[in-house]
């Protein structure tokens, strides 16, 4: 009932009132960003859009419950980090067009990867494998949430969510065994 009050606070053209809301589940979108997303600095910026949508679209806010009002803000959030990853897959097939090498990295995403390299093994994973996987193991959601947030079956939630456990093991597994390799190579 809380989120009620502020948001009506802020409707009445009292924008200060969405700092509460920010700061309440920041944390939370930000690090469902970050896994959606894999890279921080980008996980950030997200986490300011999707508070930025949330905010011009809270006038279309239905329910006064707080849990749903987070769900409304991974929605957001799941949408906002799918377009993101579409422009980047987009970003590298028109990159040979313009010349810019592949295997060039700027130092920003030099320092990005290494502070990502525990992720790696989580790479090969599409937006919707990230998106029930943060929802399940990040945010502790159950498959009914998952399959409300998502617009699909619980039972379609439970089935993708046992494969993707599997292609993680086999993704980690792979990574380990590259890993393991390259330290010996040396």
């Amino acid at each position: 009932m809380e989120i009620k009050k502020h948001i009506d606070q802020v409707l009445q053209g009292h924008p200060d009132a969405f700092e509460w809301v920010v700061r309440r589940y920041q944390r939370n979108i930000a690090a469902y960003c970050y896994f959606m997303l894999g890279n921080r600095q980008e996980a950030e910026d997200a986490a300011q859009e999707v508070f930025f949508k949330a905010y011009r679209n809270l006038a279309s806010y239905r329910h006064a419950n707080d849990d749903l009002f987070l769900a409304w803000l991974y929605k957001i959030a799941g949408n906002h980090c799918r377009t993101l990853i579409q422009r980047k897959k987009k970003w590298k097939l028109l990159m040979p067009l313009f010349g810019i090498a592949r295997n060039e990295k700027s130092a920003e995403q030099i320092v990005s990867d290494r502070g990502d390299m525990d992720s790696q093994w989580l790479e090969g994973l599409n937006a919707a494998e990230k998106e029930i996987l943060a929802l399940r193991v990040i945010e502790d959601r159950s498959f009914q949430e998952i399959s409300e947030l998502l617009g699909i079956s619980s039972s379609t939630v439970r089935k993708r969510f046992e494969r993707l456990k599997k292609k993680l093991k086999r993704n980690r597994e792979q990574w380990e065994d590259t890993g393991y390799e390259q330290r010996f190579e040396c």
